[in-house]
């Protein structure tokens, strides 16, 4: 338990210093960005080769990879359908904002204390199908959407969108190399270790650089319903979960969790990149963390 919390809130006080040196001016909003594609093109694909150097592939844990997809899928829908009527960039920001799970650098940290090595595993593989969309899907599919940027929603366009992302190939790439039980090289992991080490400080720190705390009552209103939707989804999947599916204890615990997992740290990055409200997805993202370590938490105690 102690250490849980000692975990988030070192993760917590990373967003603060990022946002305290924005405030006294050594970093600026527009520091955010340079940010962003470091996370995006090199600490996060370096954290997926890492991840992936030391997964063990279980034939019977594959479902995990098609559940965590679908966990995805289903958020980003809710999104839009919290966004009918409005405009087309509310309806990108909201379907960004709303998917995508934070478990290599949050959640998989605190279950490794309390699950053994098949909820690990599959954590790991349930993370493989949220990559899919967290690392590039779902903003493939909400930019497509946004007809003011002049593209047509087809599927080369959503595949272009989706090669472009170098997180996403990195766990293509590595799936691929997993099934057929292929390594790289060792020198090429020792370096992938040292760059991908950073990505957890970086990703919060990014965090911390784009936070705004932001009164305007229309903000207010998406924040709260964005948050409010997204962990009503969380509670229904994870009853669904507990009740329902034919796995060992230990497996719908290590889902339960991780359905409760905060937002995907670079749905911020993405979000800058269809051009929406940087600061208002910081605090929602600020806000998921802060809510998943109350849930998390509170679940590990419980069951």
């Amino acid at each position: 338990m102690v250490d849980i919390l000692i975990r988030a809130m070192l993760f917590i006080i990373i967003i603060i210093i990022g946002y305290g040196l924005k405030r006294v001016g050594i970093f600026k909003k527009e520091d955010f960005s340079t940010i962003s594609k470091i996370v995006l093109n090199l600490t996060l694909p370096c954290a997926i080769i890492v991840n992936f150097s030391n997964l063990v592939m279980e034939k019977s844990l594959m479902i995990m990879i098609v559940i965590g997809f679908l966990c995805n899928v289903i958020l980003i829908v809710v999104g839009y359908i919290l966004a009918i009527g409005k405009s087309n960039e509310e309806r990108s920001f909201n379907m960004i904002n709303l998917g995508g799970y934070n478990i290599g650098s949050f959640t998989i940290p605190f279950a490794q204390a309390f699950l053994g090595p098949v909820g690990i595993v599959a954590i790991c593989l349930f993370d493989a199908g949220n990559a899919i969309m967290a690392t590039g899907g779902t903003y493939a599919v909400a930019s497509s959407l946004d007809k003011s940027n002049g593209e047509k929603m087809t599927i080369s366009a959503i595949l272009k969108k989706l090669m472009s992302s170098p997180p996403l190939v990195c766990y293509i790439v590595m799936l691929i190399l997993a099934f057929l039980k292929k390594d790289l090289p060792t020198p090429v992991l020792d370096l992938v270790g040292l760059i991908g080490a950073a990505n957890a400080f970086l990703s919060m720190f990014m965090i911390g650089i784009g936070f705004q705390l932001n009164f305007k009552k229309s903000q207010v209103i998406q924040s709260t319903k964005i948050i409010l939707s997204r962990y009503i989804v969380a509670a229904i999947l994870a009853v669904i979960v507990y009740n329902v599916l034919p796995f060992d204890m230990e497996i719908r615990k290590a889902i339960v969790l991780v359905v409760f997992s905060p937002i995907s740290a670079v749905s911020t990055a993405f979000t800058e990149k269809i051009g929406g409200d940087i600061g208002l997805s910081s605090t929602i993202n600020s806000l998921s963390i802060i809510m998943g370590l109350v849930f998390i938490t509170s679940i590990l105690v419980l069951i």
